[in-house]
């Protein structure tokens, strides 16, 4: 059935509505995104404000550390050093409560005076910030260390020493304790929910607020050339941060702090959604009241008379649509609904009534060829009995089962209301039973089927019939010579790939399949297949029996072509 594409009425009214309303929609909406972007943009500078602001007291012990080590590496007894070297970075450490311990360590990383004296001779080479200090002469901060003095966690600065040809000739070391900048940063006054970590160029963790989350976070992450950025990652629970990152001491320490997104952007969410959802909900609230408008006054009774039309295209012509409420429009409408359901209803009466006449004329035709029939094979009987050669006999008979046969599809076709379609398992039940009570004066012979159900059309059903009669008849004829008993079976079951497969099956004395090539019978069966779009074949051993088959394509098969049969 063809459906209309053309858009309804209430699909036309929101359309014409929308479209007016869409520019200043449009624009709130432009607005909205423009007030978003510019809020994300001041959150983000914002962020990286407050991590300066919060990590400066960090910042300052560290540039602490390097001024100091810078002032020290100054003095000839620490430079070269001599025996006075410990006792004057023990004298730098009195007051600064942040240093744990001060060394000097020569070129091959040993320590050589300390203000520690027991941390004389420790080998500091093995910190993995010793190799960047001999190739850099600012001052480098180590990640995360474990004093072997102190037994403490600390991080190292180290001030590369040079001699005066520029070659490398040790390091200043300065151990600051990491208590004091995890105390810092803690009682720092961030806002609710954030974090701030303090970590080295490699990513390695210094100090945090809450070391687990910022772990995740800030992992291997620093700002892009010594600049301050922003970025956003996920905690191991999946909650979205954004953070900063800046450089806290260059090039080598830097600050990391951040907000989940949920607190920093909230507000500014709130905003761009009330700017991005009130126009669509001033858009949404006027298509409602269309749909209401126009359900109450147009669609629902263009539904009702939608309703109507199924009743007529149903066959019920005799009702008559109500629209007494309606607009004048509509009952107009429903005027020219009824008298064209009037006139159908004639016109289908008219129809019915030459179709019932077309149906039993055609039965009379299936009648009347039926009786024909009977009465050629009448007088082929009276013929063959008048005859005297056996052989003209013989011929006469095969011609009367053929020609019964074709009687009986007649006879089936008569007695169904389908004038086209044929239960083929009832016509071979009843040719296999007519064709045994031919022979069964003459022979011991049993005729057993088994037919699966199906339904075929009728130009298929007479060459299955007539293939069916042929068969048997041969076996009769040639299977059990001389009065033999046996069996012979009538088979139509299901073959591969959506075929069928009728078979006339015996097991009496069997043939050289040679001998069968050339006759009349063969040649007639491999001509119904070839009809039916299938192929017969037959088989035989001497002694054993004969098998005479054909298969077709399944009419029942889904997706298969229809045959093309000819009688």
């Amino acid at each position: 059935m063809l459906r209309s594409s053309g858009r309804s009425l209430r699909l036309r009214l929101l359309l014409w509505v929308s479209l007016v309303l869409l520019p200043p929609a449009l624009l709130s909406i432009a607005q909205g995104i423009a007030n978003a972007r510019r809020d994300v943009a001041d959150l983000h500078e914002h962020l990286i404000s407050t991590a300066r602001t919060a990590a400066a007291p960090a910042e300052n012990i560290l540039a602490s550390a390097r001024d100091v080590a810078r002032a020290l590496s100054q003095l000839p007894q620490v430079r070269d050093g001599t025996a006075e070297c410990g006792a004057d970075l023990a004298s730098a450490m009195r007051g600064i409560s942040f240093f744990s311990n001060m060394a000097r360590t020569n070129v091959h990383g040993r320590i050589v005076c300390a203000a520690l004296q027991n941390s004389i001779g420790i080998d500091a080479s093995r910190l993995p910030a010793w190799g960047l200090a001999q190739t850099q002469d600012e001052f480098v901060v180590s990640g995360l260390a474990h004093s072997p003095v102190q037994h403490r966690p600390i991080v190292l600065g180290l001030l590369p020493i040079r001699d005066q040809t520029g070659r490398f000739d040790g390091t200043l070391d300065v151990a600051i304790d990491v208590g004091w900048l995890s105390g810092i940063l803690k009682s720092s006054r961030l806002p609710a929910g954030s974090v701030m970590a303090i970590f080295d160029r490699d990513g390695n963790m210094i100090a945090s607020t809450n070391p687990a989350i910022a772990g995740t976070i800030f992992a291997h992450r620093k700002p892009a050339d010594g600049e301050a950025t922003v970025r956003t990652a996920e905690d191991k629970s999946g909650m979205a941060w954004t953070y900063a990152t800046a450089t806290l001491l260059a090039p080598n320490v830097y600050v990391g702090f951040a907000m989940p997104d949920t607190k920093l952007f909230g507000e500014a969410y709130r905003r761009a959604a009330i700017d991005f959802f009130l126009p669509l909900l001033m858009i949404l609230l006027t298509s409602l009241a269309i749909w209401i408008v126009t359900d109450r006054q147009l669609t629902r009774w263009i539904i009702y008379l939608k309703r109507v039309a199924a009743a007529y295209r149903s066959g019920h012509y005799a009702f008559r649509p109500s629209l007494d409420e309606a607009p004048s429009e509509l009952k107009l409408l429903g005027d020219a609904m009824s008298d064209m359901a009037e006139a159908v209803s004639d016109r289908d009466r008219s129809l019915r009534e030459a179709v019932a006449q077309k149906s039993l004329l055609i039965k009379e035709i299936h009648h009347r060829v039926k009786n024909n029939l009977q009465v050629v094979m009448s007088l082929l009987s009276l013929q063959a009995n008048r005859l005297k050669d056996f052989a003209a006999q013989e011929a006469l008979r095969d011609t009367r089962a053929r020609i019964n046969a074709l009687a009986l599809v007649h006879r089936i076709l008569y007695e169904i209301d389908d004038e086209n379609t044929i239960d083929v398992q009832k016509l071979l039940e009843q040719l296999a039973e007519q064709t045994s009570e031919g022979f069964s004066g003459e022979r011991d012979i049993v005729v057993t089927t088994d037919i699966v159900p199906r339904f075929v059309h009728s130009d298929m059903a007479i060459i299955l019939s007539l293939f069916a009669v042929e068969a048997i008849t041969n076996a009769f004829k040639h299977g059990f010579p001389d009065y033999r008993s046996g069996e012979i079976r009538l088979v139509l079951d299901e073959a591969a790939g959506g075929m069928l497969r009728l078979a006339v099956e015996d097991n009496g004395i069997g043939f050289n399949e040679t001998d069968m090539r050339a006759s009349l019978g063969s040649r007639l069966i491999r001509t119904f297949g070839q009809q039916i779009g299938g192929k017969a074949e037959i088989r035989s051993t001497v002694g054993k029996g004969t098998t005479i088959e054909i298969v077709f394509p399944d009419p029942a098969a889904p997706k298969m072509r229809k045959p093309d049969c000819a009688a």
